[in-house]
């Protein structure tokens, strides 16, 4: 189990120097398989990097995000990026570069709701196995144990506003525990009350819409947005020696108001209309709608843009009890993937292959993870996917004509077909049928459209052979002369455990950096502190000193950028050992071949003194 966890530490760790390091990051959350990025600067980050980076799957940038897909153990490196930096506490408070409207809308709802998705998929398969306890006979639903339980589940849409609140409060930069007050204040018992009697209720003599705020996405996004700009006014006026309690009542005397005259019946208003026009869609268009926008899914997956749905699922159920348009394409797009992942796990003779597409498969039949088999599999041969925007409409046909519907919030899967059980309908039996006419057509059809079979890579290692099939071993010169370190002796458990890589340490007698062979600058970092060069497919990370990036570039003068192609012993950066010093950081500075697993072996120089010319790394 250790050895996952390193290799999440090295991911996570990669990552964040790929996106600009964590200056550079504005918010991080994720969902199901997803690293969605808030960056404030999108150019800081090098999509090439993140490409390579063992484990990502594809980088996708929409919504204002930047996406990475990573799959079932998002999570994990999620929580190794929080333990490295402060991201899980704080905003960067740099400025972010400028978005179109829809990329902001889009940033806003997607970040929001994103981290309660495990949330609302919790408590709606609770209400779901509470439904069938009752359908069986197990719980009757008069009993205090099935009204405890019930309430429990309840608890996660109910509030969903105060969770909603709190997440785009973290995005809108202000205060999340104000804006869930306020969100709170929607959805207090009293006012409950006042809406149930239906009698006219007024503040300082204005009406207010008497709306219950339970479940409202919308105006719970509107109100704290709203709430930052007040927050940030009140703040910058109210004097300090009071500011501690007066700033908070300003805001909540200027926000709650707000909300129950103007935001809560705007957001009411506009989350009707929505629901409104998907019903009177799938009403009247449905058997038209349902299939264009199944076989239209995977390719909104593919950029992020399905979690923008989210909010018309969660208002539907809400509002009108089911789901019948986002959910039913989910279902009919995610047995599309997981089939035609199948279908190629059959039919390939690639072993990797073979192995990715039957694992994405069953991740994708069971909990409707479909990313895996998408980004590893179906998107990346092309024809697969054709073959799931057929089988994905013709269920979308049926799904359209026999009116399915779905009860809860939840990925579909075969594991979560209780979603689609309502007492007295066939609606679980459509919903079975749906999936099977998915996976068949689309099984089909991936055989009949084919796809180009990869070649067999047999390779276990990178290293060249010689006439006589001997190893040919690669000699890396020393960037910098000094005094050899081992590496497990640096002050820096990320370097010492060997996490990045097979190398050695070096304390220098100069403040300069050259070129440890000929070869092309493959990252440079702003900050100076950092080079990585490739040489004959070596991949090198010379970097100086201990947490010296935190000098942001300062005593560091970088004298080449990246694609730059260097020779042997040609200057690449220059740093003020004196300064850096007095600055209190160690200069010991760490020579990393990256991509050691793709050798046999990296032998360090014996020597405990290199000069310039000598050999510091022999790689084989």
């Amino acid at each position: 189990m250790e050895e996952f966890k390193m290799n999440y530490q090295k991911m996570a760790k990669e990552i964040l120097l790929a996106v600009g390091g964590e200056k550079n990051v504005s918010s991080l959350v994720h969902c199901t398989t997803r690293l969605r990025f808030t960056l404030n600067s999108e150019s800081k980050a090098s999509d090439k990097k993140i490409k390579s980076i063992n484990g990502v799957m594809s980088l996708v940038k929409k919504g204002g995000q930047y996406q990475l897909v990573i799959g079932n153990g998002v999570d994990k490196v999620y929580d190794e990026i929080i333990k490295m930096t402060n991201l899980g506490s704080s905003n960067n408070s740099e400025k972010e570069e400028k978005k179109g409207i829809v990329n902001k809308i889009l940033s806003v709802i997607t970040g929001s709701i994103a981290p309660m998705i495990p949330l609302l998929a919790g408590a709606g398969m609770g209400k779901v196995l509470l439904l069938i306890l009752s359908l069986l006979g197990i719980l009757d639903k008069s009993c205090q144990t099935y009204v405890v339980l019930k309430f429990i589940f309840d608890t996660g849409f109910y509030f969903m506003p105060v969770f909603v609140g709190f997440s785009a409060a973290k995005i809108f930069k202000c205060n999340q525990y104000l804006a869930s007050f306020i969100c709170l204040s929607m959805l207090h018992p009293e006012w409950m009350e006042l809406v149930s009697a239906a009698k006219p209720v007024y503040f300082l003599g204005i009406p207010l819409a008497l709306v219950k705020y339970s479940s409202q996405l919308v105006t719970a996004i509107l109100v704290v947005w709203i709430m930052s700009y007040i927050e940030k006014y009140v703040y910058k006026y109210v004097p300090e020696m009071i500011k501690v309690f007066m700033a908070p009542l300003l805001v909540i005397l200027i926000t709650a108001p707000l909300g129950f005259i103007i935001i809560g019946p705007v957001g009411n208003y506009i989350a009707q209309l929505v629901a409104d026009i998907v019903l009177f869609v799938q009403q009247h268009f449905g058997i038209v709608a349902i299939p264009i926008l199944a076989a239209v899914y995977p390719w909104l997956v593919s950029i992020g843009m399905h979690k923008a749905l989210s909010p018309i699922c969660v208002m539907l159920i809400e509002q009108n009890g089911f789901d019948p348009v986002t959910r039913v394409i989910a279902l009919c797009s995610n047995m599309s993937q997981a089939s035609a992942a199948l279908a190629v796990a059959l039919k390939t003779k690639n072993k990797e292959l073979k192995q990715i597409a039957y694992s994405s498969s069953v991740t994708a039949f069971l909990g409707g993870i479909t990313e895996p088999a998408m980004y590893g599999v179906n998107l990346k041969l092309k024809r697969p996917m054709y073959a799931c925007m057929i089988g994905g409409a013709t269920a979308g046909l049926f799904a359209g004509i026999v009116q399915l519907r779905a009860f809860v919030y939840v990925t579909p899967g075969l594991l979560s077909l209780p979603m689609w059980v309502s007492e007295g309908s066939k609606n679980l039996i459509f919903a079975i049928i749906t999936l099977i006419i998915a996976t068949v057509v689309t099984f089909i059809f991936t055989f009949i459209i084919g796809f180009d079979d990869p070649v067999e890579d047999n390779k276990e290692v990178e290293y060249k052979k010689d006439m006589n099939n001997n190893s040919i071993s690669q000699d890396i010169l020393t960037p910098v002369k000094g005094e050899i370190v081992p590496l497990k002796d640096v002050d820096d458990e990320t370097f010492a455990s060997g996490i990045m890589g097979a190398g050695v340490g070096i304390i220098p007698n100069e403040g300069k950096i050259y070129a440890p062979g000929n070869g092309v600058i493959s990252a440079c970092f702003n900050t100076g502190h950092a080079i990585g060069i490739t040489i004959n497919g070596i991949e090198l990370l010379i970097h100086v000193g201990i947490d010296t990036v935190s000098l942001d570039g300062k005593y560091f003068d970088l004298l080449v950028s990246k694609d730059q192609q260097v020779k042997k012993g040609d200057l690449l950066l220059e740093f003020n050992m004196d300064e850096i010093k007095k600055a209190g950081y160690d200069l010991t500075t760490m020579v990393i071949v990256t991509n050691s697993d793709k050798y046999v072996e990296i032998l360090p120089t014996n020597k405990n003194k290199v000069n310039k010319e000598d050999i510091l790394l022999t790689v084989v």
